[in-house]
């Protein structure tokens, strides 16, 4: 007898189906991370430098960066974290000419210490490049633009047992130099070269100060070629780390009429 196979019967009664609605996704926003500056104003030597008048520039990390290709989510995600890198302040030193009022109420900004290029510093930044000349830096020079990072560290960036790992040293060195060329010229650059001299650990958690200008800062600049000096310290003379680095700042053209 052939085999036969089971088949579905279709079914003669309607079928009903209710409609079930669901409640739209739920949004939520992200909160900005905090910066905790009470870390800083903890030190003695923080506050001395908040009310330094010829500090007129203070800073805050930023997101997004709002620079044209510049994205730096490195420092304003990645590390931005209370047990990575928990509060992190910018401080540009122009020189003489620039001063503020320390009888007025610090004002820490959210936002870069670069100035935005205006059309004639454009012009002016294009045939400086274009020259191409040779100029050093004494390094005593003291009236000289320097930038400064101050930043609290946690525990999740160590590399031994409590102690921060040399990568993030590397890196922090990195982003002060490339600040303190961005602030100088008012355009952005690109790291060439780093040489960093690790001279002894650095315990975590703690809070650093990481120097560019006067003694160190800029060596040398030659058209978009730029090098730089500066160290890692614990902002009362003990140097962690030492670096040299060369920079190439962004061609600029200038605009033609």
């Amino acid at each position: 007898m052939p085999r036969t196979h089971d088949c579905p019967i279709a079914s003669t009664t309607p079928q009903h189906h209710s409609l079930i609605s669901f409640p739209p996704p739920r949004t939520t926003t992200t909160p900005l991370p905090i910066e905790h500056l009470e870390d800083f104003t903890a030190h003695e030597w923080c506050n001395s430098l908040l009310s330094d008048p010829t500090i007129p520039k203070i800073s805050k990390r930023h997101i997004p960066d709002p620079r044209e290709g510049v994205s730096n989510t490195f420092f304003t995600r990645t590390l931005f974290t209370p047990t990575a890198i928990r509060a992190f302040l910018s401080l540009y030193r122009p020189g003489s000419t620039n001063h503020r009022d320390t009888s007025e109420t610090t004002n820490i900004v959210t936002g870069s210490a670069v100035r935005a290029p205006q059309p004639s510093s454009s012009a002016a930044e294009a045939a400086r490049q274009l020259a191409k000349r040779d100029i050093s830096y004494a390094a005593d020079a003291t009236d000289v633009p320097k930038t400064l990072i101050r930043v609290s560290i946690a525990s999740d960036v160590a590399g031994g047992v409590a102690r921060l790992h040399g990568g993030v040293t590397a890196s922090l060195l990195d982003q002060v130099m490339g600040s303190l060329v961005a602030s100088v010229f008012g355009y952005t650059c690109a790291t060439s070269e780093l040489k960093i001299k690790y001279l002894r650990a650095v315990r975590t958690p703690c809070v650093l100060l990481v120097r560019r200008g006067g003694g160190g800062g800029l060596r040398r600049e030659k058209g978009r070629w730029v090098e730089t000096v500066g160290w890692v310290e614990d902002g009362m003379g003990k140097v962690f780390a030492e670096e040299e680095g060369s920079f190439v700042l962004g061609k600029v053209r200038e605009s033609k009429m």
